[in-house]
């Protein structure tokens, strides 16, 4: 599998058995040992003088993609998780047509695979965002 890892790029990461977290590559030098390949992450909200996190190469998730602000003025695309949840129990849903995707209001992550008020609760992420 090919990846396009660059400084600057927005990624998820686990830093040992926590849940996922946002970040962005730094721009430096990786570190390399034993154990594998680390990346040095900025935390989202943080700065490099603040705080860096190494993260071993297969902790990282790189395949965010930008949200387009127009999304966000669409209530039937963009929503809350209630909102979502509330949506999901509705009579207007339809799991065979349903393509969501988890977002932190700046990028979607990943794809919303269990439709259950369960599973989204536990998402780390505020947003989803519906693709049709």
């Amino acid at each position: 599998m090919e990846r396009n890892i660059h400084a600057g790029m927005r990624v998820l990461y686990k830093q040992g058995n926590s849940n996922w977290m946002i970040g962005t590559i730094m721009e430096g030098n990786a570190e390399i040992n034993t154990s594998g390949i680390y990346i040095p992450i900025i935390p989202k909200g943080q700065t490099a003088e603040e705080e860096i996190h190494y993260t071993e190469l297969n902790n990282l998730f790189t395949d965010a993609v930008q949200l387009n602000d127009w999304v966000k003025d669409y209530k039937e695309y963009y929503m809350t998780k209630e909102e979502y949840i509330q949506f999901i129990e509705s009579e207007d849903f339809n799991k065979a047509l349903e393509n969501a995707y988890m977002t932190d209001g700046e990028y979607m992550y990943y794809p919303v695979s269990k439709y259950t008020k369960t599973w989204i609760e536990k998402q780390p992420f505020d947003y989803i965002t519906r693709v049709c």
